[in-house]
């Protein structure tokens, strides 16, 4: 019998495997939403979604066994950016933008970093 996943020739997949985007749960007073993490930051994240919550909207973000509370600060098409009410722990930042395979840090300096962050969630001066 084959064993699962295995082709002939050494054990090569036969398809390229892609890491899955980290889908999340967006919860407001009145609607549940569904979710993709684009970015992350402490302060705050830009998600992706078919359906996502309105500008100005209070909500709850569970990730992985993570929590956080926020406020939608930007919606355009299926994009949202959301503040967090606190900054996330560096140990929460870095596990869940390693569960959803996106880059962190860059090398960049403390200072450098945060303004990334800011342009990226639209905030840039």
């Amino acid at each position: 019998m084959p064993q699962f996943g295995k082709s002939q020739g050494g054990g090569r997949r036969k398809s390229a495997r892609s890491d899955a985007p980290l889908l999340v749960g967006l919860s407001t007073l009145t609607d549940d939403f569904r979710a993709a993490i684009v970015n992350l930051s402490h302060t705050g994240a830009r998600f992706c979604g078919p359906e996502l919550p309105n500008e100005s909207e209070d909500l709850i973000i569970r990730a992985n066994r993570v929590q956080a509370f926020g406020k939608v600060i930007w919606k355009q098409a299926n994009e949202c950016g959301v503040a967090f009410d606190s900054p996330l722990d560096d140990a929460i930042v870095a596990a869940l933008r390693e569960a959803a395979n996106l880059p962190s840090g860059l090398g960049l300096p403390a200072e450098e970093q945060a303004a990334l962050e800011d342009w990226q969630r639209g905030r840039s001066d």
